[in-house]
């Protein structure tokens, strides 16, 4: 494990503050603005994305009570697509060798894209995807989960990112339903990461617990104020979120120069 000097506790906390705030708010765990924001205060690559991820654990298991205890939730979709995200990120690891993660992120950015344009635009779900049941929706469910984690895993970009917009869209919910959904998914692929993580001394016990508990109180109050807003205001702040993080992972991988 690395030898950085330890972080104050109270930039920690804020960051997870930040980080809940805005995770448990729109379903997406938090991790576009904790890795970031950890690196800012002297965290390598590495270990803001370990600590990043266990501090995420506490954020969606408090965003996901706060989202059930209103309703707005579907528990079986979100264990369904979390156990598709850890068959994911196993492949999206076993895979990343072998594959061109350059190809793929450019791949899965424009599918952001598309996505993030069609919550933009107001856009139905797609014909029939309300009507869902039975095996149909667990295998679409199951592969929501395994696409999430499969591109968590290789190119540090997934969870709710793309459930979110991919239960809206195919499976039919409705957009407080979806996040609520997304957070209870979140919970098992952040588990399943943090131990890794734990095994590969990636991450500091301390340290993504002082987040996360900071991540705690931000997750309540943003679930709390995103239940307050009507769906249709929701999914545009979501459409131009998932539009920002393809933007910005189709930029970062267009401008990064080929190994010659």
């Amino acid at each position: 494990m690395d030898q950085q000097n330890p972080v104050e506790l109270w930039k920690l906390a804020l960051i997870g503050l930040a980080a809940g705030t805005i995770g448990g708010g729109l379903g997406v765990g938090g991790g576009i603005i904790l890795v970031p924001l950890l690196v800012m205060v002297g965290f390598d690559r590495h270990r803001a994305h370990a600590t990043s991820l266990a501090a995420i654990v506490l954020i969606a298991v408090a965003g996901a009570i706060s989202f059930g205890v209103s309703g707005e939730i579907d528990l079986a979709l979100g264990v369904i697509i979390g156990i598709g995200g850890i068959i994911g990120s196993v492949i999206g690891a076993s895979v990343m060798n072998r594959v061109s993660p350059r190809a793929l992120t450019i791949v899965f950015g424009v599918l952001l894209l598309v996505a993030a344009l069609r919550l933009i635009s107001g856009a139905d779900p797609l014909p029939g995807g309300a009507e869902l049941g039975g095996p149909w929706e667990v295998l679409i469910s199951l592969m929501i989960g395994v696409v999430a984690g499969f591109f968590a895993g290789l190119a540090g970009i997934g969870g709710g990112v793309v459930i979110v917009p991919s239960t809206v869209l195919l499976l039919g919910l409705e957009q407080h339903e979806a996040q609520g959904t997304s957070l209870v998914a979140i919970v098992f692929t952040s588990v399943a990461g943090t131990i890794v993580n734990l095994k590969n001394q990636r991450v500091r016990p301390r340290d993504g617990l002082v987040a996360g508990a900071g991540g705690i109180v931000g997750s309540l109050v943003g679930s709390r104020l995103a239940l307050a807003i009507d769906g249709r205001t929701l999914s545009l702040i979501f459409g131009f979120l998932v539009l920002f993080v393809a933007l910005r992972s189709l930029y970062r991988t267009l401008r990064t120069p080929q190994p010659a």
